[in-house]
């Protein structure tokens, strides 16, 4: 049975890769895996080289592996069905047949209650590997999976990426401290204006500070439609509510990006409401991940923040 090499693209998640290599010299291979984890660690070229060391052999395509991918924003139910149609045909070469859908996140509420059926009559000789970046799948869909957990990178090892890559140290170390330990999300930011994203994110704290709504949608509006500008953006204000802890306590040494003359503005914020806006950005984040719109879900966060945060 081959093992999962190791590459670059699998850097900080040994004990995920240790699990697979496990699976595989023991060769108790379940009927379903769920590869679960952030964006641009390294799962969807690990579930790649899981279904290669399944069906032995050294390249991506093969007559008994199926990719199902989104179409467009979505995993709609039509790739279900292709999978349930190529389900009812034996193995070619391998012993099994391996299947991977990339991205289950993105399955419509169709795909998903059809996946479920899927999952609930598995063939002897089938695998289903699934990929998912948000724990936002059903637990009935992930219940009947054996789950692989990818991690995010510490810093640094995001940083030495980025540095490998070419990338100036300065920028890495931003990047670093933005792309929440995702190499992948990393690598796309860094092809983004970071400067005007820092002086957007400057502009609109002081915005909303002293009460300017209009800054809420002409911030939304600018971030309609660059995804990797809104992910800095939406990390940027992360740091910003902890810049702003941190100088209430009095640790301005401590304090990353929120300049201090900004957190004088807003320092009446206390620890219960920051940690408030901090799960709200995590639940616009999920929203996104499910391609709701990015205007209204972006208005609606901001008009939240706008209110804990004016006149603090």
């Amino acid at each position: 049975m081959n093992r999962v090499k190791l590459a670059e693209g699998f850097r900080g998640q040994e004990r995920a890769l240790k699990l697979l290599h496990q699976i595989l010299e023991k060769d108790e291979i379940a009927h379903a895996y769920l590869f679960l984890g952030p964006a641009g660690v390294g799962k969807s070229e690990a579930a790649l080289a899981f279904a290669r060391a399944l069906l032995e052999t050294e390249k991506n395509r093969h007559p008994d592996l199926l990719i199902l991918e989104a179409e467009g924003n979505t995993v709609r139910i039509g790739e279900i069905r292709r999978l349930k149609e190529w389900l009812t045909l034996k193995p070619y070469l391998a012993k099994r047949r391996v299947a991977l859908l990339l991205e289950a996140h993105l399955m419509s509420i169709e795909a998903a209650n059809a996946l479920l059926k899927v999952l609930e009559e598995p063939a002897g000789e089938v695998v289903l590997i699934l990929t998912a970046d948000a724990e936002t799948l059903p637990l009935t869909v992930v219940s009947r999976c054996q789950v692989v957990k990818f991690q995010p990178l510490p810093e640094n090892e995001v940083e030495e990426i980025l540095l490998r890559h070419g990338v100036e140290r300065e920028t890495a170390l931003l990047l670093s401290r933005l792309s929440k330990g995702s190499p992948g999300r990393a690598l796309r930011m860094a092809e983004t204006d970071l400067a005007a994203v820092l002086e957007m994110a400057a502009a609109f704290w002081e915005g909303i500070s002293r009460g300017d709504d209009m800054v809420i949608y002409e911030t939304a509006e600018t971030l309609e439609k660059d995804a990797d500008q809104r992910e800095a953006f939406l990390a940027l204000m992360e740091i910003y509510l902890r810049d702003v802890l941190l100088y209430v306590k009095g640790m301005v040494e401590q304090m990353q990006f929120l300049p201090r003359e900004l957190a004088e503005k807003t320092a009446g914020v206390d620890v219960q409401e920051a940690g408030r806006l901090l799960r709200a950005i995590g639940r616009t984040r999920q929203a996104l991940s499910r391609r709701a719109n990015p205007l209204l879900v972006q208005v609606h966060l901001y008009s939240e923040m706008a209110d804990a945060l004016k006149g603090g």
